[in-house]
């Protein structure tokens, strides 16, 4: 798996979102804060549901990423295997789950932006094997 801190792979350069979280949650030490969306900041659903929310959809109190699926379904949205840029790559791995957002999709991978990947807090452009993940279509 390609990790580029900060850096957009070659492949990706035309949709990538790139760090536009908001300051007032980007500049404090992570879970420090709640956001507008009831999540602690700097964690993958804060980011996620911060860019959502930019395209007029709301994921408020869908809790931890591995409850995503089930509450975007409940409210109508479409859950299914198929990545298309701008939809949230989904997981229920872990002890938390993990989301984060397509930016691009390749041969059997997606390059993804997320926070709190590697468990610091951080920004993170990445390849991820497709098949890893659900997919939710919140705006596309």
């Amino acid at each position: 798996m390609a990790a580029h801190f900060g850096t957009v792979p070659a492949s990706s350069t035309a949709g990538t979102i790139g760090d536009i979280y908001p300051s007032k949650w980007r500049d404090v030490p992570q879970d420090s804060v709640v956001d507008d969306w009831n999540m602690y900041n700097r964690e993958c659903v804060s980011w996620a549901a911060f860019n959502i929310a930019r395209h007029g959809e709301s994921a408020n109190n869908y809790g931890d990423a591995k409850y995503w699926d089930d509450n975007a379904r409940n409210h109508g949205y479409r859950v299914d295997n198929t990545p298309t840029a701008g939809s949230i790559a989904q997981t229920d791995n872990g002890t938390y789950g993990h989301v984060a957002i397509v930016d691009s999709v390749h041969n059997g991978t997606v390059t993804v932006e997320d926070y709190n990947w590697t468990g610091d807090g951080h920004y993170l452009v990445h390849d991820v094997n497709a098949s890893s993940f659900r997919y939710i279509h919140f705006y596309n």
